[in-house]
């Protein structure tokens, strides 16, 4: 019998992180590991509690994985103020090379579409996001951004594959209230299995991005994220058909 990849996830008190391994733990298909520095109610895989700016927490839990998914962000309030304090993209480097130490193989990332957020702001509709572009909109979108960045020094330079995943909008929910969703939306059950294909992917890509959002396109309409990469390397099959919903914010 062939054991179940070994699975650490950050950030998994928090919205996707939750909608993942719920989903992940009623499929079983992984031997999952959470952390989070806040409790994490109901998992019945093992948590550990702690902050991911700690190096020795950061050793700790690295430990006898396979694979890193990794949610958790550090905000990015004193950036440029003067403080000693790591930021998202140094605790981010830091725990990539301590999951390289470890014998972890592959991250997943949980990146967001705000590295191409300011796409949003120079037309209307908004100019098509792809994956080698970074157009943030934030620092939230820049840390992000250098954070792939630094995947691809991992994959170039330690062999490692690297996948990030930019999300777009996830509420925890699947209906769709606004236009902008029905181009962004990435539903929980379409979240549960992206992130599980690039779990499990073994092609020959070693590094790629691509946009999470669930099914954004319909007949000649297509959303502004591609998710092109998701579809064609992963086999990603989206569920929910957003994009549809679209008639319903158009008079």
């Amino acid at each position: 019998m062939t054991a179940k990849p070994r699975i650490l996830l950050t950030g998994a008190a928090g919205r996707v992180g939750t909608a993942l391994w719920q989903g992940w733990e009623a499929q079983d298909c992984f031997d999952l590991t959470l952390t989070d520095r806040r409790p994490i109610e109901g998992a019945r895989s093992p948590s550990e509690i702690g902050e991911i700016g700690d190096y020795a927490f950061v050793e700790k839990i690295c430990a006898d994985q396979d694979v890193l998914v990794h949610l958790a962000y550090i905000s990015a309030a004193n950036v440029g103020q003067g403080t000693l304090d790591l930021t998202d993209i140094g605790v981010s480097m830091r725990l990539f090379h301590r999951a390289h130490a470890a014998g972890i193989t592959k991250i997943v990332l949980a990146s967001t579409n705000h590295v191409t957020g300011w796409n949003e702001h120079l037309s209307d509709p908004p100019t098509f996001s792809t994956a080698d572009q970074i157009m943030p909109d934030g620092w939230y979108g820049a840390m992000k951004g250098m954070a792939e960045v630094a995947g691809r020094n991992l994959v170039n330079t330690e062999d490692m594959r690297f996948i990030s995943i930019r999300i777009g909008s996830f509420t925890g929910k699947s209906e769709v209230d606004s236009l902008r969703l029905c181009s962004t939306l990435l539903t929980p059950r379409d979240a549960v299995q992206l992130f599980g294909l690039a779990v499990e992917y073994k092609g020959p890509e070693k590094f790629f991005i691509t946009y999470g959002a669930s099914d954004n396109i319909d007949g000649d309409f297509r959303g502004f994220l591609d998710i092109s990469a998701g579809i064609e390397e992963l086999g990603y099959k989206p569920q929910d058909h957003i994009a549809a919903e679209r008639h319903r914010f158009i008079s």
